[in-house]
Order: structure tokens, then sequence, then C-alpha cells
């Protein structure tokens, strides 16, 4: 696997996982495949599906190069924001193979949100929680966290974007229909207004201080207060990424590498 997750608890405050990367390039050539609007291959592949890569259409390389690289003269933060948001989707399906996850969306700075995942009951019947994701390629991830995480989860606390919460459950329940044909779908999308239904989880880029457990959890002080009740709503990703926007350039550049592979041998 090209991601491994190491369990963290601290304590009441937030639950999660520390990132390391195990394989960049393996890692590289999974977040190509999403650039090329590929998850269900990649989703399969985390589950343990030995599946026969698509073919690599010219037209679809350049749309996935466009999206992992960064205009001439503009800022390299959409093009980081969208590959965290990709690895954090692999962490996601790595941490529970097989759960229903909303693909990454292929553009940069989508308005929507980060990410989205529905966790369903043992029997997938029923859902248990609509998880939100906090995707964050920041340098400074402990202001991020304490201003614009904090405010978009107070928002979601206070019951705003529920327009947007809605169709996003209900969507995903629907494209995974044929999975569980016995899903109530509108009996799940009502328990998104449950304040208990709705988790969190906040994903940032870190620094190899913040492999120290207490420094680490210092980052998410505050979490318990936005996101009060079951500390399972509260869950915090860590990845330390030194020189952040060098390692995204050079990271990205695998990624492009891998698609023009994959395109000139078709």
């Amino acid at each position: 696997m090209p991601l491994t997750l190491i369990p963290i608890s601290h304590g009441t405050l937030c639950h999660g996982s520390r990132w390391t990367v195990a394989d960049e390039d393996e890692l590289a050539g999974k977040v190509a495949f999403l650039a090329l609007g590929q998850a269900r291959h990649v989703a399969a592949i985390l589950t343990g599906i030995d599946k026969r890569p698509p073919a690599t259409r010219a037209d679809t390389a350049a749309g996935a190069i466009r999206l992992l690289s960064v205009p001439k003269d503009k800022p390299p933060y959409h093009r980081d924001g969208w590959v965290f948001q990709a690895i954090s989707w692999i962490a996601a399906h790595r941490a529970e193979p097989g759960a229903v996850i909303r693909a990454p969306h292929i553009i940069h700075a989508h308005k929507g949100f980060d990410g989205f995942q529905l966790k369903l009951d043992e029997s997938g019947q029923a859902i248990t929680a609509v998880v939100i994701f906090e995707d964050k390629a920041t340098e400074n991830p402990r202001s991020t966290i304490a201003g614009d995480v904090w405010k978009g989860i107070r928002d979601l606390e206070c019951g705003l974007r529920m327009n947007e919460l809605i169709p996003e459950a209900g969507g995903l329940l629907e494209a995974h229909q044929q999975r569980f044909p016995e899903l109530d779908i509108d009996g799940a999308v009502e328990r998104i207004a449950w304040e208990e239904a709705r988790y969190f989880r906040v994903a940032v880029t870190a620094d190899t201080a913040h492999d120290d457990d207490d420094v680490r959890a210092g980052l998410f002080k505050g979490f318990d207060e936005v996101a009060p009740g079951l500390t399972a709503r509260r869950q915090a990703e860590t990845i330390a990424i030194p020189k952040l926007r060098e390692w995204m350039k050079a990271f990205s550049g695998k990624a492009i590498e891998q698609i023009e592979v994959w395109r000139d041998d078709v």
C-alpha cells in the first residue's frame, strides 16, 4: 500500500491517524489515476482487487496533466490542494476498504465539500454517520485549523449548508444503490439532519515536530468545542511533509510522468 496509517488518540479531544508515505511512486500512480477520473479503478485496487488499468486517451491525459500542473505565473495552492484531497481520499479508503466515499472533484478550488463519506451499519441498510472532510495542504496548520476549519465546522453545526449536504448524501447513496439494494435512501438522507449523525474529518499537512503526540494534539485544540459530543465525531489526520511546496511540485511531476507513459503505451 502506498500509505501507512498509524492510529492515534488524543483522549476525548479527537481520534485519527498519522500518515506516512510507504511508496511515493505507487502513491503518485494512484493520484495520477484519480486525475484521469479513474476513482473506481483506484478504489478497487485499494480493496485488493487486481484490475487491469483502463486505457489512457490522449485528450484525457491532457486534462489530467493540466490538473496536476500550475498555470504560468500562478501560485501552486490550488494544485497542491487538489493533490492533497486526492491523497486524503486514498487514506480514507486505506482506513476503511470498501467505504462509501465520494470521488475527488476533477477541478481546482471546487467550492463544495473537500470530501464526503457515508458510514453504514453492518447490514449496509442504515446510515450511521455523514463524515465531512476538511482537507488542508498548508504550511501553517494550526492557524488554518483554528481559523478556516473551525469556522466551517461551526457553520455546519448551526445547520448551514444543509441544502448542499442533502443532495451530496442522496447522490452518493444513489450511486451505490446497486451495492445496497434494500437501503432506504430517503430515510438515510433524513438522518443527516441529526446533529450526532454529522461527523468531521480534518486532515492537514504538518511538520515533523507534530510527530510528537502532545504537539500534534495542540494542532486540534478546540475540536471538542466546535463539534461537541461523542469523540467518534472528531477525526484528526496528519501527514508530515517538510518543504511542502517543493514536495508537491516533485510529487505532481512523478504523477505526470506516469500519465505520459500510459498515454504513449496506448
